[in-house]
């Protein structure tokens, strides 16, 4: 599913919404007619199941926002368009407002809660979507955990959402809720944890998760039977449910997926790739803004913990 941009249509919207204006009415969709249209346009089959939303406000003044909900079996993504206040003219890609960062929609739909490491106060934000039973996620991971804190000390700050694909990965979801009970009992345990799992991920399967999340809780010092009835009980289903949910809204197709400061970079990128993002990033040009600044609280820093 590739991200086309019809920069003609965007021209004449551009033209439209000057003279529309940001505070016309949400139009009335003919959303059989814009389903079959996007079908048409975007090659989807007939198996591929739709449910389109109503039109928002969206970032961009003069656009609306809709989201299309596309099912495939056991497998879901979602598909942002901007439309016109008439309800005719759509757009399928990027619009830019040079006042604005170029990932303006993006960043106001990422989350930037969870675990993490780095300084919140940090001039770059990197999101990255994961699953623990994901062999290239563990490529980024030992990536991320090797490089960033030994070169961009002070200026990168990683966190942490759970992205499990239970199509394939029958045990990512329990790992990510174990993650998060992990996580409860002691904040900075929760980097010890990702970090074993990943470095024994051959070894894990559904059968012996609990049991070594259980080995890891006992060993770090912290209270197994706790953990246990978490797990059990899937305490932190919700936490995961609620990643998922927004990796879908950011229309995430693959993991690991990481964002940096709202730009998307999918797989398991190289450190020499990702290094010059960051610098990228770390000089980017004045006159192009940057991410809104983030009211956020302190985050402390993780403490070695035995893996």
């Amino acid at each position: 599913m590739r991200h086309n941009r019809a920069f003609s249509a965007l021209a004449a919207l551009s033209l439209y919404a000057v003279l529309a204006g940001a505070d016309a009415l949400p139009p009335k969709l003919d959303k059989p007619k814009l389903e079959a249209y996007i079908r048409y346009a975007e090659g989807f089959t007939s198996d591929v199941q739709f449910s389109i939303d109503d039109p928002i406000p969206s970032a961009y003044k003069g656009y609306l926002r809709v989201v299309a909900h596309l099912t495939k079996g056991s497998n879901r993504l979602d598909r942002v368009y901007y439309v016109t206040p008439d309800g005719q003219h759509f757009v399928n890609g990027t619009i830019w407002d040079l006042n604005d960062s170029p990932f303006l929609d993006t960043l106001e739909h990422l989350p930037t809660d969870g675990p993490s490491f780095g300084p919140a106060g940090a001039k770059v934000t990197a999101v990255v979507f994961s699953d623990f039973q994901c062999p290239y996620c563990r490529l980024l991971a030992k990536t991320l955990r090797d490089n960033i804190p030994q070169t961009f000390p002070n200026d990168v700050r990683v966190i942490y959402k759970d992205y499990p694909i239970d199509s394939i990965h029958p045990w990512a979801r329990a790992a990510a809720e174990a993650s998060h009970c992990i996580a409860d009992q002691q904040s900075t345990a929760f980097l010890a944890f990702h970090d074993c799992i990943f470095e024994h991920q051959q070894e894990v399967n559904p059968a012996n998760l609990r049991e070594k999340t259980l080995g890891f809780a006992k060993e770090n010092g912290l209270d197994p039977a706790k953990i246990a009835n978490c797990i059990d009980t899937h305490a932190t289903a919700p936490i995961v449910d609620q990643s998922l949910k927004a990796g879908q809204a950011l229309q995430i197709e693959q993991t690991p997926t990481l964002f940096i400061d709202g730009r998307t970079i999918g797989g398991a990128i190289s450190w020499e790739q990702l290094q010059a993002l960051i610098n990228l990033e770390l000089k980017r040009p004045a006159n192009v803004p940057g991410p809104p600044v983030e009211k956020c609280c302190e985050v402390p820093s993780p403490t070695v913990v035995k893996r």
